[in-house]
């Protein structure tokens, strides 16, 4: 058998409160997110922002309609004029306080210098 990682009680509070933090942040800044909260969207000057953990063609694989049809392309028809930054969710307040201080990043949401 295999070893499975279990965070302490501390290390899940800690986890917790940063999440808690996060949500906190993206509502007063008024980023908006995805119904699983894994993609995060907003606009700083006239440039609209997708900051996620996958791409935009991973998230069209799991597409399907109510009638159980494969919809193609469904984001990707959507993320013209939307700079796409793929990171985790921990790093959205990082990429946000970066781009709106003028700072150029590169798809993976690094500072380029």
């Amino acid at each position: 058998m295999g070893y499975k990682y279990k965070p302490s009680r501390a290390d899940a509070r800690d986890f917790a409160q940063k999440m808690q933090e996060i949500e906190e942040f993206c509502h007063s800044h008024g980023i908006s997110h995805s119904f699983s909260n894994d993609s995060y969207y907003f606009v700083i000057g006239d440039v609209r922002y997708r900051v996620s953990n996958h791409t935009m063609q991973a998230s069209d694989k799991g597409m399907y309609s109510q009638t159980g049809d494969k919809i193609r392309d469904s984001y990707h028809e959507h993320s013209n004029g939307i700079v796409c930054i793929t990171a985790s969710k921990t790093r959205i307040v990082e990429i946000y306080t970066a781009l709106s201080e003028g700072k150029q990043l590169d798809k993976r949401g690094n500072v380029i210098s």
